[in-house]
């Protein structure tokens, strides 16, 4: 059923959205760039198929502006904590393309304007699992120190998938991994200075094993230290 746009009028509240009336009744308000994109104006007859489509294109718009808003707050936040690099906890914050897909849809955009504005949001280079693995293990390295074991379970809970989760992991040099094992034991082993040194080598063993170092790693340490 062909309907008429009689009139689009200016949001005073949203100068970049238009208000859109069909056959005299408020029908939707939409992004000017909508507007252009559709070559609506006054007068056009439009099909309801092609309304459904202008507001589908919307919905898109306002997904895809929203996760913008989130990954440019990222990008502030990066650009502050290598400005203030001392500080003792990581605030910010960035996004896999599963957390961003559950965000949007905490946000009650539906999943067909969530899968496009995330397939979009990949094309153009603005969500990368890869680099967000990278960045989320160097920046867990800095502020909680974990094994490889760990550190690939936390980035299939953050959503990476396992390819990507063990390539990046395997990056990290096991000559690093152990120099931080032992950097870390080190420290705990201040905790266990009045304990025998068979309960304190027990202990040290389980903490080392459940931040995720392996075997080999953890043998090492305790040959070091004990």
């Amino acid at each position: 059923m062909r309907q008429q746009i009689t009139d689009i009028q200016a949001v005073p509240e949203l100068p970049s959205h238009r208000q859109l009336y069909l056959d005299g009744t408020p029908f939707v308000v939409i992004h000017t760039i909508l507007v252009e994109n559709f070559g609506l104006r006054i007068g056009l007859n439009i099909e309801a198929e092609i309304i459904e489509k202008l507001i589908a294109a919307d919905e898109v718009m306002r997904a895809k502006n929203y996760a913008l808003r989130l990954l440019r707050q990222e990008k502030a936040n990066d650009a502050e904590d290598e400005a203030e690099d001392s500080r003792p906890t990581v605030k910010s914050k960035i996004y896999t393309k599963t957390e961003m897909e559950q965000r949007l849809a905490r946000e009650g955009f539906s999943e067909e304007a969530v899968d496009t504005a995330i397939g979009e949001l990949i094309d153009s280079g603005h969500i990368r699992d890869r680099k967000y693995a990278e960045n989320w293990i160097v920046r867990r390295q800095k502020s909680n120190p974990r094994g490889k074991t760990l550190l690939k379970h936390e980035l299939l809970d953050k959503g990476v998938d396992r390819e990507t989760a063990e390539q990046v992991v395997a990056q990290v040099e096991t000559e690093d991994e152990a120099e931080l094992a032992l950097e870390i034991a080190q420290k705990r082993m201040k905790r266990y200075r009045r304990l025998p040194d068979h309960v304190a080598k027990r202990r040290l063993h389980g903490f080392l094993a459940r931040r995720g170092f392996g075997a080999e790693i953890v043998r090492q340490v305790l040959e070091q230290i004990f």
